[in-house]
């Protein structure tokens, strides 16, 4: 069976693109989208400058409205080799491609259970140099915690966890 392929669209606040990469399109309930990535398929990260052909296979999923997506990342055997999860401001849809702005906060997730709060750093940095409003930052925040919740309950993505 062939899914349509798809662009995912990584934006920065000043809606600069910061990465992208074809994924094919598994699931659309209207609330929820799964996608896999393309192997081979060219990432593009314009703000590290450099581009490469996918070479592990991921599964990622977003939600109309929520203010994160997951990305399931698998090693090339296809064993659970973490949970990569971007804090971001709700996705918009264009054509076949899907954009969001990341916000910079990250939250890693290993099939031990152990996590990590990634790029504090570069919120705070971002946070100033790019002018996040209040809200904006209030709604990073809670990501976080959605997040955290969300793998807590081994709900979503994370129901390949055992609890």
């Amino acid at each position: 069976m062939t899914y349509p392929v798809w662009q995912i669209l990584s934006q920065k606040y000043d809606l600069q693109p910061h990465y992208t990469w074809p994924a094919e399109l598994r699931y659309d309930d209207g609330h929820e989208l799964r996608f896999s990535s393309v192997i081979g398929g060219l990432l593009v990260h314009y703000t590290r400058g450099f581009q490469e052909p996918t070479r592990r296979p991921s599964d990622l999923t977003f939600w109309r409205g929520r203010w994160y997506n997951v990305f399931t990342n698998y090693h090339e055997d296809g064993t659970l080799r973490n949970f990569y999860c971007n804090v971001t401001m709700p996705l918009s849809i264009k054509d076949s491609t899907i954009i969001f702005v990341d916000l910079d906060l990250d939250v890693q997730i290993w099939p031990d259970g152990s996590y990590r709060i990634l790029d504090k750093d570069e919120f705070e940095a971002h946070r100033l140099q790019y002018g996040y409003p209040d809200w904006v930052q209030r709604q990073a925040l809670n990501g976080v915690n959605e997040i955290l919740a969300l793998f807590g309950e081994r709900k979503g993505p994370f129901s390949l966890l055992k609890p």
